[in-house]
């Protein structure tokens, strides 16, 4: 069900709290959300920009980003029969309105929407966004999908999800943020707030397919129960330039996190995305193995950190991340590491970056493969654990398409 009725209230160095608040209030909103929407936006007044080394914004002029009032064209795909089961899938919006003390008790609770500057900024304006909510012991089989676009003459947009699987319950979750080029400068400031129960599974998939010119700025924060567990699939092709500051939090003994990702930069794009797993539970898990490649003057950072709690004994967790560069002004950096506050553990890193090695090559030469084929039998190769991964045929074959077209 698409959403419209877009209105434009006002570039962000003409808006104030007041017009903030006023607009809140017309749509329904309840005193305590239009309360935090004004904090949030004092914050984001008040405060500097957060010091970003390997993300360069000194040519954003966000001042002038206009911020749309209503949604942005937020898709949302479910068989309604699952209502039967309790299952809640609507637009944020929509549950503030309908179910308004299950938002209270968890917007905000995962995502410090104080945290920084571009987290207050999304705090004080979100629009669009998911509201989800899987009662115990229910198993959601058909993933569901939501797809973030920009309405005609948008030029930012400010999804929030909120995913909650109580105890035993089982989902798969994918957002998707697509849209075409544009020569105009445009913010996305997402966030996904999920809370996975007890013995609960959830499936996420996050792709970021934007057109040229988007700014995609965002945070995505999982908490994890007892024996709860997290399959998260990263795809992180489009945009202009990217920071993504993600996080899986092991708050219950023997949860567990398995996450994935691939990230293509090529043209001009800067793309960073910087995954932390915090251990607080004992015998908990995390595995991560992300996938980049670069090309032409394209720049992705992988800034990953494990954390592990002194309260996180037991632990059993491996990080890795590895990067092809198809030419030589391309350039990743790769940045793993481990902060182990906890004696009982068995972790590690490990990051790889280079080119295509020349053997391999020759080898598929020999064999009658063109240079340009072989290539781009490696790269798609190189990427398939991860693609291979994406629940939804239509998303995997598009996201397959969009790799070959960079290639």
């Amino acid at each position: 069900m698409p959403a419209s009725n877009t209105l434009t209230l006002t570039i962000l160095a003409d808006l104030t709290d007041a017009q903030i608040a006023e607009a809140a209030r017309a749509a329904g909103e309840p005193e305590w959300m239009i309360e935090r929407r004004e904090v949030a936006w004092r914050f984001f007044s008040e405060s500097l920009p957060p010091i970003w080394k390997r993300t360069d914004l000194s040519k954003f002029q966000s001042e002038n980003i206009a911020v749309p009032l209503g949604p942005q064209g937020t898709l949302v795909q479910w068989d309604a029969k699952l209502a039967e089961q309790g299952v809640i899938y609507t637009t944020l919006a929509a549950a503030l309105r309908d179910h308004e003390a299950l938002v209270k008790q968890y917007i905000g609770t995962a995502i410090d929407p104080l945290g920084h500057k571009f987290n207050a900024l999304h705090a004080a304006l979100w629009q669009d966004g998911i509201f989800l909510y899987v009662p115990k012991n229910v198993a959601v089989e058909l993933p569901l999908q939501a797809i973030f676009t920009l309405a005609d003459g948008s030029h930012s947009t400010f999804p929030h999800n909120l995913i909650i699987a109580e105890r035993g319950a089982s989902v798969t979750f994918v957002e998707e943020f697509a849209s075409l080029d544009s020569e105009q400068q445009i913010l996305a400031s997402p966030a996904t707030e999920i809370f996975v129960g007890d013995n609960a599974k959830v499936r996420f998939v996050s792709a970021q397919t934007w057109g040229k010119g988007v700014y995609h700025i965002g945070a995505q924060r999982a908490r994890l129960g007892r024996d709860g567990a997290i399959e998260w699939i990263g795809l992180n092709l489009g945009g202009q330039v990217q920071h993504i500051e993600a996080e899986a939090t092991l708050e219950g003994n023997g949860s567990r996190v398995d996450w994935v990702a691939a990230t293509f930069a090529d043209g001009t794009q800067s793309l960073l995305t910087a995954p932390m797993v915090r251990h607080i539970g004992t015998n908990a898990e995390s595995h991560l193995n992300f996938k980049t490649v670069v090309d032409d003057s394209g720049y992705s950072t992988f800034d990953g950190m494990v954390k592990i709690d002194h309260s996180g004994q037991g632990t059993n967790s491996r990080l890795e991340e590895h990067a092809i560069h198809l030419s030589s002004a391309s350039r990743s950096d790769s940045i793993p590491g481990l902060q182990i506050d906890a004696n009982d553990v068995k972790a590690g890193h490990a990051s790889t970056s280079g080119q295509i090695e020349e053997e391999q090559l020759f080898y598929m030469l020999s064999r009658g493969i063109k240079r340009e084929e072989a290539i781009h039998m490696i790269v798609t190769g190189f990427f398939e654990p991860v693609l291979d991964r994406i629940p939804l045929e239509d998303l995997r074959e598009r996201a397959a398409v969009l790799v070959e077209a960079k290639i």
